[in-house]
Protein backbone atom coordinates (compact mmCIF):
# COMPACT_ATOMS: atom_id res chain seq x y z
CA UNK A 1 0.00 0.00 0.00
CA UNK A 2 0.98 3.67 -0.58
CA UNK A 3 2.88 4.92 2.21
CA UNK A 4 0.66 7.53 4.37
CA UNK A 5 1.76 11.14 4.80
CA UNK A 6 2.39 12.72 7.83
CA UNK A 7 -1.04 14.73 8.09
CA UNK A 8 -3.47 11.86 6.61
CA UNK A 9 -1.50 9.49 9.34
CA UNK A 10 -2.19 11.23 12.10
CA UNK A 11 -6.37 11.45 11.15
CA UNK A 12 -7.50 10.46 15.00
CA UNK A 13 -9.14 6.98 14.90
CA UNK A 14 -12.09 6.45 16.72
CA UNK A 15 -11.88 5.19 20.64
CA UNK A 16 -13.60 2.79 21.47
CA UNK A 17 -13.65 0.10 18.46
CA UNK A 18 -11.31 -2.41 16.90
CA UNK A 19 -9.54 -0.52 14.22
CA UNK A 20 -8.92 -2.60 11.19
CA UNK A 21 -7.06 -0.51 8.55
CA UNK A 22 -5.96 2.89 7.44
CA UNK A 23 -5.66 3.07 3.85
CA UNK A 24 -5.19 6.19 1.09
CA UNK A 25 -8.52 7.67 2.44
CA UNK A 26 -10.71 5.38 4.07
CA UNK A 27 -10.26 4.10 7.69
CA UNK A 28 -12.28 0.34 8.79
CA UNK A 29 -13.05 -0.93 11.76
CA UNK A 30 -14.64 -3.77 13.25
CA UNK A 31 -17.93 -4.01 14.78
CA UNK A 32 -17.55 -6.61 17.44
CA UNK A 33 -19.29 -9.19 15.05
CA UNK A 34 -18.26 -11.55 11.71
CA UNK A 35 -20.29 -9.69 9.71
CA UNK A 36 -20.30 -6.36 9.98
CA UNK A 37 -17.63 -3.42 10.30
CA UNK A 38 -17.46 0.64 9.73
CA UNK A 39 -15.62 2.20 6.76
CA UNK A 40 -15.20 5.78 7.34
CA UNK A 41 -14.32 8.51 4.95
CA UNK A 42 -11.56 11.23 5.43
CA UNK A 43 -10.59 13.62 3.75
CA UNK A 44 -7.31 12.29 2.44
CA UNK A 45 -6.16 12.33 -1.41
CA UNK A 46 -3.75 10.78 -3.92
CA UNK A 47 -2.83 11.22 -6.56
CA UNK A 48 -0.15 9.35 -8.93
CA UNK A 49 -0.25 6.49 -6.52
CA UNK A 50 1.03 9.47 -3.98
CA UNK A 51 -0.72 10.09 -0.32
CA UNK A 52 -0.70 13.87 -0.34
CA UNK A 53 0.37 15.49 2.68
CA UNK A 54 -3.04 17.74 2.88
CA UNK A 55 -6.69 17.29 3.43
CA UNK A 56 -9.40 18.20 0.99
CA UNK A 57 -12.22 20.06 3.71
CA UNK A 58 -15.65 18.08 3.57
CA UNK A 59 -14.13 15.29 0.93
CA UNK A 60 -14.41 12.29 3.25
CA UNK A 61 -18.48 13.62 4.44
CA UNK A 62 -19.20 14.00 0.23
CA UNK A 63 -18.08 10.69 -1.01
CA UNK A 64 -19.87 8.57 1.92
CA UNK A 65 -23.23 10.43 1.44
CA UNK A 66 -22.51 9.95 -2.32
CA UNK A 67 -21.87 6.16 -2.09
CA UNK A 68 -25.05 6.04 0.11
CA UNK A 69 -27.15 7.61 -2.98
CA UNK A 70 -25.83 5.23 -5.40
CA UNK A 71 -25.76 2.09 -3.43
CA UNK A 72 -29.99 2.98 -1.90
CA UNK A 73 -30.40 3.47 -6.46
CA UNK A 74 -28.53 0.28 -7.17
CA UNK A 75 -30.36 -1.53 -4.26
CA UNK A 76 -33.94 -0.27 -5.83
CA UNK A 77 -32.81 -1.94 -9.22
CA UNK A 78 -31.89 -5.52 -7.51
CA UNK A 79 -28.77 -4.82 -7.29
CA UNK A 80 -26.90 -6.01 -4.13
CA UNK A 81 -24.30 -4.27 -2.55
CA UNK A 82 -22.45 -4.16 1.22
CA UNK A 83 -23.93 -1.38 2.96
CA UNK A 84 -26.77 -2.30 5.62
CA UNK A 85 -27.32 1.23 7.30
CA UNK A 86 -25.39 4.44 7.14
CA UNK A 87 -26.06 8.35 8.22
CA UNK A 88 -27.94 8.25 12.10
CA UNK A 89 -28.67 4.91 11.82
CA UNK A 90 -25.21 3.71 12.20
CA UNK A 91 -25.39 5.00 16.18
CA UNK A 92 -26.99 1.85 17.51
CA UNK A 93 -24.29 -0.36 16.14
CA UNK A 94 -21.62 2.23 17.97
CA UNK A 95 -20.54 3.03 21.51
CA UNK A 96 -22.87 5.02 23.72
CA UNK A 97 -19.52 7.78 23.50
CA UNK A 98 -19.67 7.94 19.85
CA UNK A 99 -22.97 8.44 19.39
CA UNK A 100 -24.95 11.48 18.21
CA UNK A 101 -21.85 12.61 16.80
CA UNK A 102 -22.78 14.23 13.33
CA UNK A 103 -19.15 14.42 11.86
CA UNK A 104 -18.96 10.36 12.42
CA UNK A 105 -22.97 9.87 10.99
CA UNK A 106 -21.49 11.86 8.27
CA UNK A 107 -18.53 9.68 7.32
CA UNK A 108 -19.19 6.58 7.97
CA UNK A 109 -21.77 3.60 7.56
CA UNK A 110 -22.17 -0.16 8.55
CA UNK A 111 -21.20 -2.42 5.61
CA UNK A 112 -21.09 -6.25 5.69
CA UNK A 113 -17.83 -8.01 5.59
CA UNK A 114 -17.51 -9.48 1.86
CA UNK A 115 -14.81 -11.69 0.42
CA UNK A 116 -13.28 -9.55 -2.02
CA UNK A 117 -12.56 -10.85 -5.88
CA UNK A 118 -8.34 -9.36 -6.25
CA UNK A 119 -9.52 -7.39 -8.92
CA UNK A 120 -10.32 -3.88 -10.13
CA UNK A 121 -13.45 -4.04 -11.98
CA UNK A 122 -13.69 -0.83 -14.34
CA UNK A 123 -16.06 -0.43 -17.29
CA UNK A 124 -15.03 2.42 -20.25
CA UNK A 125 -17.88 4.37 -22.18
CA UNK A 126 -15.35 6.64 -23.42
CA UNK A 127 -11.76 6.54 -24.60
CA UNK A 128 -9.69 8.69 -22.07
CA UNK A 129 -7.05 8.14 -18.97
CA UNK A 130 -4.30 5.93 -18.95
CA UNK A 131 -5.76 3.63 -22.06
CA UNK A 132 -4.69 6.32 -24.55
CA UNK A 133 -0.95 5.83 -24.79
CA UNK A 134 -2.15 2.07 -25.70
CA UNK A 135 -4.52 3.47 -28.42
CA UNK A 136 -2.35 5.74 -29.84
CA UNK A 137 0.48 3.59 -30.20
CA UNK A 138 -1.55 0.00 -31.59
CA UNK A 139 -5.11 1.11 -32.03
CA UNK A 140 -6.03 -1.14 -29.45
CA UNK A 141 -7.51 -1.10 -25.56
CA UNK A 142 -6.40 -3.79 -22.92
CA UNK A 143 -5.66 -6.01 -26.84
CA UNK A 144 -9.03 -5.17 -27.86
CA UNK A 145 -8.39 -3.33 -31.12
CA UNK A 146 -10.94 -0.23 -31.99
CA UNK A 147 -11.75 1.91 -34.99
CA UNK A 148 -9.18 4.06 -36.38
CA UNK A 149 -9.14 7.86 -35.58
CA UNK A 150 -10.61 8.25 -31.87
CA UNK A 151 -9.46 11.23 -30.00
CA UNK A 152 -9.28 11.87 -26.35
CA UNK A 153 -12.68 11.74 -25.12
CA UNK A 154 -14.57 9.89 -27.53
CA UNK A 155 -17.05 7.47 -27.10
CA UNK A 156 -17.32 3.79 -27.35
CA UNK A 157 -19.03 1.44 -29.46
CA UNK A 158 -19.96 -0.33 -26.15
CA UNK A 159 -18.77 -0.46 -23.13
CA UNK A 160 -15.18 -1.69 -22.33
CA UNK A 161 -14.41 -3.79 -20.14
CA UNK A 162 -10.59 -3.58 -18.62
CA UNK A 163 -9.96 -4.84 -15.31
CA UNK A 164 -6.63 -4.96 -13.43
CA UNK A 165 -5.22 -6.42 -10.14
CA UNK A 166 -5.04 -4.67 -6.94
CA UNK A 167 -1.38 -3.61 -6.50
CA UNK A 168 -0.36 -3.36 -2.59
CA UNK A 169 2.33 -1.09 -4.06
CA UNK A 170 2.35 1.11 -7.11
CA UNK A 171 0.42 1.38 -10.07
CA UNK A 172 -2.31 -1.53 -10.39
CA UNK A 173 -1.58 -3.19 -13.87
CA UNK A 174 -3.90 -4.76 -16.41
CA UNK A 175 -5.25 -8.32 -16.47
CA UNK A 176 -6.71 -10.09 -19.60
CA UNK A 177 -10.50 -9.16 -19.55
CA UNK A 178 -11.22 -12.67 -20.75
CA UNK A 179 -9.92 -14.69 -17.72
CA UNK A 180 -11.63 -12.47 -15.66
CA UNK A 181 -15.23 -13.27 -17.33
CA UNK A 182 -13.93 -16.50 -17.08
CA UNK A 183 -13.54 -17.42 -13.79
CA UNK A 184 -15.73 -14.33 -12.04
CA UNK A 185 -18.38 -14.22 -14.72
CA UNK A 186 -21.06 -13.56 -12.43
CA UNK A 187 -19.23 -10.94 -10.42
CA UNK A 188 -18.34 -9.05 -13.81
CA UNK A 189 -21.95 -9.48 -15.40
CA UNK A 190 -23.16 -7.70 -11.51
CA UNK A 191 -20.32 -4.83 -12.24
CA UNK A 192 -21.25 -4.26 -15.81
CA UNK A 193 -25.45 -4.13 -14.19
CA UNK A 194 -24.02 -1.74 -11.90
CA UNK A 195 -22.25 0.80 -13.82
CA UNK A 196 -24.82 0.56 -17.14
CA UNK A 197 -27.39 1.69 -14.58
CA UNK A 198 -25.25 4.54 -12.73
CA UNK A 199 -24.43 5.97 -16.69
CA UNK A 200 -27.96 5.68 -17.32
CA UNK A 201 -28.35 7.98 -13.98
CA UNK A 202 -26.47 9.91 -14.39
CA UNK A 203 -27.09 10.83 -18.35
CA UNK A 204 -30.77 11.96 -16.70
CA UNK A 205 -28.93 14.47 -15.22
CA UNK A 206 -27.01 15.92 -18.26
CA UNK A 207 -23.49 14.07 -16.32
CA UNK A 208 -21.40 11.58 -18.79
CA UNK A 209 -20.10 8.55 -17.04
CA UNK A 210 -16.70 8.11 -18.80
CA UNK A 211 -15.06 5.67 -17.06
CA UNK A 212 -15.76 3.82 -13.21
CA UNK A 213 -14.17 1.10 -11.04
CA UNK A 214 -15.31 -1.03 -8.72
CA UNK A 215 -14.93 -3.81 -5.99
CA UNK A 216 -16.83 -7.14 -6.05
CA UNK A 217 -17.47 -9.99 -3.24
CA UNK A 218 -19.27 -12.41 -1.69
CA UNK A 219 -20.85 -12.44 1.29
CA UNK A 220 -20.92 -14.91 4.39
CA UNK A 221 -24.26 -16.47 2.51
CA UNK A 222 -22.07 -16.79 -0.89
CA UNK A 223 -24.40 -13.29 -2.37
CA UNK A 224 -22.66 -11.40 -4.87
CA UNK A 225 -22.53 -7.47 -3.28
CA UNK A 226 -20.99 -4.25 -4.62
CA UNK A 227 -18.07 -3.65 -1.88
CA UNK A 228 -16.70 -0.14 -1.05
CA UNK A 229 -17.30 2.85 -2.70
CA UNK A 230 -19.36 2.59 -6.39
CA UNK A 231 -20.06 6.03 -8.51
CA UNK A 232 -17.99 8.98 -6.73
CA UNK A 233 -15.60 11.37 -7.75
CA UNK A 234 -12.70 8.93 -6.51
CA UNK A 235 -14.25 6.05 -8.33
CA UNK A 236 -15.65 7.20 -11.54
CA UNK A 237 -15.09 10.24 -14.20
CA UNK A 238 -18.07 11.99 -14.58
CA UNK A 239 -18.61 14.99 -17.79
CA UNK A 240 -20.60 17.72 -18.80
CA UNK A 241 -22.74 16.13 -20.87
CA UNK A 242 -23.56 18.86 -23.23
CA UNK A 243 -19.83 19.97 -22.54
CA UNK A 244 -18.51 16.47 -23.84
CA UNK A 245 -21.17 16.65 -27.05
CA UNK A 246 -20.05 20.37 -27.68
CA UNK A 247 -16.59 19.46 -27.39
CA UNK A 248 -16.87 16.67 -30.05
CA UNK A 249 -17.44 18.92 -32.82
CA UNK A 250 -13.83 19.98 -32.81
CA UNK A 251 -11.29 18.49 -35.35
CA UNK A 252 -8.65 18.35 -32.23
CA UNK A 253 -10.73 17.66 -29.51
CA UNK A 254 -9.59 16.81 -25.81
CA UNK A 255 -12.17 15.53 -23.02
CA UNK A 256 -13.66 17.60 -21.13
CA UNK A 257 -12.05 18.02 -17.62
CA UNK A 258 -13.64 15.72 -15.17
CA UNK A 259 -15.75 16.10 -11.74
CA UNK A 260 -13.01 15.18 -9.39
CA UNK A 261 -9.43 15.83 -7.97
CA UNK A 262 -8.63 17.02 -11.61
CA UNK A 263 -7.64 20.34 -10.46
CA UNK A 264 -5.44 18.78 -7.80
CA UNK A 265 -3.54 16.42 -10.23
CA UNK A 266 -3.19 19.14 -12.73
CA UNK A 267 -1.27 20.72 -10.02
CA UNK A 268 0.82 17.59 -9.32
CA UNK A 269 2.12 17.75 -13.00
CA UNK A 270 3.54 21.23 -12.56
CA UNK A 271 5.02 19.47 -9.45
CA UNK A 272 6.65 16.78 -11.57
CA UNK A 273 4.70 14.45 -9.33
CA UNK A 274 3.67 11.64 -11.89
CA UNK A 275 7.42 11.92 -13.03
CA UNK A 276 8.17 10.26 -9.52
CA UNK A 277 8.36 6.88 -8.53
CA UNK A 278 5.77 5.85 -5.59
CA UNK A 279 7.85 2.44 -4.60
CA UNK A 280 11.27 5.41 -4.41
CA UNK A 281 11.51 6.83 -0.41
CA UNK A 282 12.86 9.42 -1.44
CA UNK A 283 10.66 10.73 -3.90
CA UNK A 284 7.45 9.96 -1.14
CA UNK A 285 9.85 11.65 1.56
CA UNK A 286 9.98 14.81 -1.50
CA UNK A 287 5.99 14.33 -2.12
CA UNK A 288 5.10 14.71 1.69
CA UNK A 289 7.67 17.66 1.73
CA UNK A 290 5.26 19.57 -0.61
CA UNK A 291 2.66 21.89 0.82
CA UNK A 292 -0.67 21.99 -1.33
CA UNK A 293 -1.85 25.80 -2.01
CA UNK A 294 -4.80 25.92 0.50
CA UNK A 295 -7.06 27.56 -2.72
CA UNK A 296 -6.50 24.78 -4.35
CA UNK A 297 -8.24 22.44 -1.58
CA UNK A 298 -10.71 24.77 -1.53
CA UNK A 299 -11.60 24.71 -5.26
CA UNK A 300 -11.37 20.75 -5.01
CA UNK A 301 -14.36 20.87 -2.25
CA UNK A 302 -16.66 23.32 -4.36
CA UNK A 303 -15.67 20.38 -7.32
CA UNK A 304 -16.97 17.68 -5.34
CA UNK A 305 -19.84 19.59 -3.77
CA UNK A 306 -20.47 20.42 -7.10
CA UNK A 307 -21.11 17.37 -9.08
CA UNK A 308 -23.01 15.63 -5.85
CA UNK A 309 -25.43 18.40 -6.61
CA UNK A 310 -25.79 17.39 -10.23
CA UNK A 311 -25.96 14.08 -9.71
CA UNK A 312 -28.38 13.70 -6.46
CA UNK A 313 -30.02 17.21 -7.26
CA UNK A 314 -29.50 18.23 -3.86
CA UNK A 315 -26.78 20.54 -2.11
CA UNK A 316 -24.53 17.62 0.65
CA UNK A 317 -26.54 19.07 3.43
CA UNK A 318 -30.13 18.70 2.06
CA UNK A 319 -29.28 15.02 1.26
CA UNK A 320 -27.84 14.43 5.10
CA UNK A 321 -30.64 15.69 6.50
CA UNK A 322 -33.45 14.16 4.01
CA UNK A 323 -31.66 11.12 3.04
CA UNK A 324 -29.55 10.45 5.84
CA UNK A 325 -31.50 11.74 8.85
CA UNK A 326 -27.97 13.65 9.90
CA UNK A 327 -28.89 16.86 11.49
CA UNK A 328 -26.26 18.94 10.00
CA UNK A 329 -26.51 22.76 10.10
CA UNK A 330 -27.67 24.25 6.60
CA UNK A 331 -25.58 25.69 4.59
CA UNK A 332 -26.74 29.48 3.48
CA UNK A 333 -25.15 31.92 1.37
CA UNK A 334 -25.19 35.97 1.77
CA UNK A 335 -26.48 37.18 -1.65
CA UNK A 336 -26.27 40.21 -3.49
CA UNK A 337 -28.11 41.09 -6.76
CA UNK A 338 -27.37 43.86 -8.95
CA UNK A 339 -29.21 45.60 -11.27
CA UNK A 340 -28.16 47.33 -14.61
CA UNK A 341 -31.08 49.52 -14.48
CA UNK A 342 -34.00 50.41 -11.91
CA UNK A 343 -36.21 49.59 -14.53
CA UNK A 344 -35.25 45.70 -14.18
CA UNK A 345 -36.57 45.65 -10.84
CA UNK A 346 -40.27 46.18 -10.82
CA UNK A 347 -40.56 42.51 -13.29
CA UNK A 348 -39.14 40.64 -10.06
CA UNK A 349 -39.54 42.43 -7.06
CA UNK A 350 -42.38 39.76 -6.06
CA UNK A 351 -39.47 37.56 -6.23
CA UNK A 352 -37.45 39.51 -3.95
CA UNK A 353 -40.03 39.90 -1.72
CA UNK A 354 -40.44 36.16 -1.58
CA UNK A 355 -37.41 34.95 -0.36
CA UNK A 356 -37.76 35.23 3.43
CA UNK A 357 -41.85 33.75 3.20
CA UNK A 358 -40.17 30.56 1.40
CA UNK A 359 -37.86 27.90 1.26
CA UNK A 360 -35.34 29.90 -0.31
CA UNK A 361 -34.84 31.83 3.68
CA UNK A 362 -33.36 28.00 4.32
CA UNK A 363 -29.85 28.51 1.74
CA UNK A 364 -30.15 32.46 1.75
CA UNK A 365 -28.78 34.31 4.77
CA UNK A 366 -29.15 37.66 3.44
CA UNK A 367 -29.97 39.65 0.09
CA UNK A 368 -28.45 42.98 -0.40
CA UNK A 369 -29.93 44.54 -3.83
CA UNK A 370 -28.28 47.34 -5.86
CA UNK A 371 -28.15 48.97 -9.17
CA UNK A 372 -25.17 49.16 -10.63
CA UNK A 373 -24.58 50.06 -14.80
CA UNK A 374 -21.60 49.10 -15.94
CA UNK A 375 -20.91 51.77 -18.24
CA UNK A 376 -22.26 54.44 -16.59
CA UNK A 377 -21.26 53.33 -13.26
CA UNK A 378 -17.68 52.24 -13.68
CA UNK A 379 -15.90 53.24 -11.02
CA UNK A 380 -18.26 52.37 -8.33
CA UNK A 381 -18.66 49.28 -9.96
CA UNK A 382 -14.76 48.39 -9.39
CA UNK A 383 -15.08 49.10 -6.08
CA UNK A 384 -18.01 46.89 -5.40
CA UNK A 385 -15.78 44.23 -6.87
CA UNK A 386 -12.99 45.48 -4.87
CA UNK A 387 -14.89 45.29 -1.81
CA UNK A 388 -15.85 41.64 -2.61
CA UNK A 389 -19.69 42.89 -3.60
CA UNK A 390 -19.96 43.47 -0.34
CA UNK A 391 -19.44 40.00 1.66
CA UNK A 392 -21.27 38.25 -0.68
CA UNK A 393 -21.25 34.39 -1.59
CA UNK A 394 -23.13 34.81 -4.82
CA UNK A 395 -23.58 37.73 -7.08
CA UNK A 396 -26.70 37.67 -9.48
CA UNK A 397 -26.53 40.44 -12.38
CA UNK A 398 -29.63 40.93 -14.07
CA UNK A 399 -30.99 43.27 -16.88
CA UNK A 400 -31.84 43.51 -20.19
CA UNK A 401 -30.40 44.40 -23.82
CA UNK A 402 -26.36 44.11 -24.72
CA UNK A 403 -25.71 43.34 -20.54
CA UNK A 404 -22.39 43.44 -20.37
CA UNK A 405 -22.93 43.66 -16.61
CA UNK A 406 -22.45 39.94 -15.45
CA UNK A 407 -19.47 39.68 -17.55
CA UNK A 408 -17.55 42.82 -16.59
CA UNK A 409 -18.49 42.14 -12.90
CA UNK A 410 -16.85 38.63 -13.28
CA UNK A 411 -13.62 39.99 -15.08
CA UNK A 412 -13.33 42.62 -12.33
CA UNK A 413 -13.71 39.81 -9.12
CA UNK A 414 -11.44 37.93 -11.29
CA UNK A 415 -8.59 40.81 -11.49
CA UNK A 416 -9.06 41.54 -7.68
CA UNK A 417 -8.90 37.88 -6.73
CA UNK A 418 -12.24 37.53 -5.37
CA UNK A 419 -13.74 34.26 -6.05
CA UNK A 420 -17.19 34.57 -6.04
CA UNK A 421 -19.69 33.29 -8.70
CA UNK A 422 -21.55 35.59 -10.74
CA UNK A 423 -25.15 34.72 -12.26
CA UNK A 424 -26.55 36.30 -15.38
CA UNK A 425 -30.10 36.92 -15.74
CA UNK A 426 -31.63 37.83 -18.69
CA UNK A 427 -34.39 40.40 -18.08
CA UNK A 428 -36.43 41.82 -21.04
CA UNK A 429 -39.60 41.04 -23.10
CA UNK A 430 -40.23 37.41 -24.35
CA UNK A 431 -38.86 37.52 -27.67
CA UNK A 432 -37.25 40.75 -27.94
CA UNK A 433 -34.19 41.79 -29.16
CA UNK A 434 -33.45 42.85 -25.83
CA UNK A 435 -33.82 39.53 -24.49
CA UNK A 436 -31.89 37.96 -27.24
CA UNK A 437 -28.71 40.26 -26.82
CA UNK A 438 -29.07 40.00 -23.17
CA UNK A 439 -28.79 36.14 -23.40
CA UNK A 440 -26.10 36.16 -26.01
CA UNK A 441 -23.81 38.73 -24.02
CA UNK A 442 -24.20 35.83 -21.11
CA UNK A 443 -23.60 32.80 -23.15
CA UNK A 444 -21.06 33.68 -25.81
CA UNK A 445 -18.59 35.31 -23.51
CA UNK A 446 -14.83 33.43 -24.18
CA UNK A 447 -14.41 30.57 -21.41
CA UNK A 448 -18.27 30.66 -20.43
CA UNK A 449 -17.05 32.41 -17.26
CA UNK A 450 -20.69 33.52 -16.03
CA UNK A 451 -23.12 30.95 -14.51
CA UNK A 452 -25.68 29.78 -16.37
CA UNK A 453 -27.87 27.02 -16.37
CA UNK A 454 -25.52 24.30 -17.02
CA UNK A 455 -27.97 21.25 -17.92
CA UNK A 456 -29.89 23.14 -20.46
CA UNK A 457 -26.46 24.95 -21.96
CA UNK A 458 -28.00 28.02 -21.47
CA UNK A 459 -28.09 31.40 -19.81
CA UNK A 460 -31.08 31.93 -16.88
CA UNK A 461 -33.81 33.71 -18.94
CA UNK A 462 -37.16 36.52 -17.70
CA UNK A 463 -38.67 36.13 -14.29
CA UNK A 464 -38.92 31.93 -14.40
CA UNK A 465 -35.37 32.17 -15.20
CA UNK A 466 -34.73 34.94 -12.01
CA UNK A 467 -36.76 32.36 -9.87
CA UNK A 468 -34.47 29.77 -10.46
CA UNK A 469 -31.16 31.45 -10.30
CA UNK A 470 -32.62 32.23 -6.87
CA UNK A 471 -33.10 28.45 -6.22
CA UNK A 472 -29.38 28.08 -7.54
CA UNK A 473 -28.60 29.86 -4.85
CA UNK A 474 -30.45 28.53 -2.34
CA UNK A 475 -30.11 25.11 -3.16
CA UNK A 476 -27.88 24.50 -5.55
CA UNK A 477 -23.91 24.41 -6.19
CA UNK A 478 -21.40 26.45 -8.23
CA UNK A 479 -18.35 24.57 -9.54
CA UNK A 480 -15.28 26.50 -9.14
CA UNK A 481 -14.17 28.87 -11.65
CA UNK A 482 -12.21 27.56 -14.83
CA UNK A 483 -8.36 28.31 -15.32
CA UNK A 484 -8.08 31.03 -17.30
CA UNK A 485 -5.09 32.24 -19.40
CA UNK A 486 -4.62 36.14 -19.78
CA UNK A 487 -3.79 37.67 -23.13
CA UNK A 488 -1.48 40.69 -22.64
CA UNK A 489 -3.04 43.98 -24.41
CA UNK A 490 -1.16 44.75 -27.73
CA UNK A 491 -0.90 48.50 -28.59
CA UNK A 492 0.25 49.79 -31.58
CA UNK A 493 -0.53 46.96 -33.79
CA UNK A 494 1.64 46.69 -37.05
CA UNK A 495 -0.42 45.71 -39.66
CA UNK A 496 2.15 44.85 -42.28
CA UNK A 497 2.56 41.56 -41.11
CA UNK A 498 -1.27 40.44 -41.29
Amino acid sequence: MAQLSPIRANVPKLQGLDFLHRGKVRDSYSLGGPQWFLPLVTDGISIFDFVLNALVPEKGRILNAMSHFWLKHLESRDIKTHMIVAGSAIDPYLPAHLREDIDIQCRAMVAMKLQMVPIEFIARNCLTGSVLAEYRKSGTVYGTRLEEGLQDGDDLDHPLFTPTDKAEEGHDEPVDADDVRAKHEEETFLFLRAFAEVSRAARERKILLADGKGEIGRDGNGIIRIGDEFGTPDSSRFWDLLTWQKSRKDPSRKAPSPFDKQLVRAWGIEQGINKLDPKNPDHVAQVHGMEVPAELLAATTATYRYIFWRLTGRTFEEYARREMDVMIPRRKRKLAIVFGSDSDIPAVAHALKSIEDSDLRDGIEKTDVHVISCHRNPVELDAFAASGCGGADVVIAAGGKALALPGVLDALLHNKGKKIPVVGVALAKEGSTSEHAAVLSIEELPGEPVIIEESKGRAYVGVAGFNRALRRVAHGEFAPSKLRTSKPAQLNVDLSKY
